[in-house]
This record gives structure tokens, C-alpha cells and sequence, in this order.
């Protein structure tokens, strides 16, 4: 282990966690864009249904486009957060061995 092997797996840590915002972010506005057109079509009256299962499955009906995108960006999200997780687990045991290294040997 020398220099480069730390500051390479700290970089990776650095990109993963960026990556897991980006995708996060995607999450957010894909979760928004769906829920926007609920609203709207809750107000023009093309989404009715006598409990929250059937005004679910109305809006799966109306655009299914919008839940695979949320779909896909969920699972976008739950990747880089693996990504980031290994990445960080990755530089805790750089840091173990680091420490390790430093012991007084017996």
C-alpha cells in the first residue's frame, strides 16, 4: 500500500458519493414530475377512484411512462448508494491497515 492506492480509493469515494446525489437528485425530480401529474389530473377529474388502490392503479393507466422512470432512477439510486457504501468500506480498511501498520511489533 503506498500513496496513490489511499488517494485513489479516497477519489473513489469522492465520485460514489457524487454519483449517489446525482441519482438521488433523479429520484427526486422523477418523484415530483409523477406527482405533479396526479395533481393535475386529480383536478380535472380524469383520476377518481374510491380508495387510494384504485386512483393508484388510474394513474399507472394514465402514464405509465412517468412510474418507470421513477422505477428506474429508484434503482439508479439504490446502485450508487452500493457504490458508495463499497467505495467507503473500501477506505475504512486502508485506514485499518494504516493503523495496523503503525503498531509496535512484539
Amino acid at each position: 500500500m503506498n500513496e496513490q492506492t489511499i488517494t485513489d480509493a479516497f477519489r473513489k469515494l469522492y465520485k460514489a458519493r457524487q454519483d449517489w446525489f446525482n441519482a438521488s437528485e433523479q429520484s427526486i425530480v422523477c418523484r415530483r414530475e409523477l406527482e405533479r401529474e396526479r395533481g393535475i389530473r386529480i383536478m380535472t377529474g380524469e383520476m377518481i377512484g374510491r380508495n387510494e388502490a384504485e386512483r393508484e392503479a388510474r394513474a399507472r393507466e394514465l402514464f405509465p411512462s412517468l412510474f418507470v422512470a421513477l422505477e428506474e432512477a429508484e434503482d439508479r439510486e439504490r446502485q450508487a448508494r452500493l457504490a458508495y457504501d463499497l467505495a467507503k468500506t473500501e477506505v475504512e480498511r486502508l485506514d485499518f491497515l494504516l493503523r495496523y501498520a503503525a503498531l509496535p511489533k512484539a
